[in-house]
């Protein structure tokens, strides 16, 4: 069901399910360019939702090989490893 809206905003209505899911009007996918699977963010104006697509996001991917790096470069020695074991036994 489309309405135009006062200020000519196109306009949907949606049914909140189950977790406060809804499905975004197909429309608004095309027209923005989401795909199934990808990521968007979502957050409050006021008393809005706004839902932004993944271009307008920021956020970094990191490789399996980065990823191994920085486990390396954060593990501590093996001294400091033991002291912290004995202080925090719960955390091994």
């Amino acid at each position: 069901m489309s309405l135009q809206s006062k200020t000519d905003y196109p306009c949907e209505w949606v049914k909140i399910l189950d977790k406060g899911m809804i499905t975004i009007p197909k429309v608004f996918r095309d027209q923005l360019g989401i795909k199934p699977g990808e990521v968007a963010r979502i957050k409050t104006v006021g008393q809005r939702l706004v839902i932004e697509p993944r271009e307008v996001v920021e956020f970094e991917v990191y490789s399996d090989q980065e990823l191994k790096q920085m486990l390396e470069e954060d593990r501590l020695p093996k001294n400091l490893a033991k002291k912290a074991s004995l202080r925090w036994p719960e955390l091994e």
